[in-house]
C-alpha cells in the first residue's frame, strides 16, 4: 500500500460530528428537550437525536428548520453540514488538506472576479 493509499483510507469513522454537537450545544444551552426542539421543527425526535449524534446528517429543508428555531444564521449550520460531508467522504488527511486548499484558491479568485 502506497503512501497515497494510505492517507486516502484516512479516519472517516473516527471523526465527531461537529455540527451534532454544535446543534447539542445549542440545544442545551436554551433548556430545550429533543421534544420541544421536534415540535419547533417539525423533525421527529429521535431523527433530531441521530443528527446530535453524527449517525445522520440533516437534509437541506431539516437544515432551513433548525436554523429558523435556534435564530441561528443558516450560512453557519450549511458550513458545517459541508465540512461534515468532506471528511465523511474523504476523511481527516493530506490529500482532503491539500484539496481543500486548492479549492479556496479557486473561491477566493471567483470571488475577485465577481467584485
Amino acid at each position: 500500500m502506497s503512501k497515497y493509499d494510505r492517507s486516502m483510507s484516512g479516519n472517516k469513522n473516527q471523526i465527531k460530528s461537529e455540527l451534532g454537537q454544535y446543534l447539542r450545544d445549542v440545544r442545551k444551552e436554551r433548556n430545550e428537550t429533543l421534544h420541544q426542539v421536534s415540535q419547533g421543527t417539525d423533525i421527529d425526535s429521535p431523527m433530531l437525536s441521530k443528527i446530535e449524534r453524527g449517525e445522520r446528517l440533516p437534509t437541506s429543508e431539516q437544515i432551513k428548520k433548525i436554523a429558523k428555531h435556534f435564530k441561528v444564521p443558516e450560512n453557519i449550520l450549511r458550513s458545517k453540514l459541508t465540512a461534515e460531508k468532506i471528511l465523511r467522504e474523504y476523511g481527516a488527511n493530506e490529500v482532503t488538506l491539500d484539496a481543500i486548499s486548492i479549492v479556496k484558491e479557486e473561491i477566493v479568485k471567483y470571488v475577485k472576479l465577481k467584485k
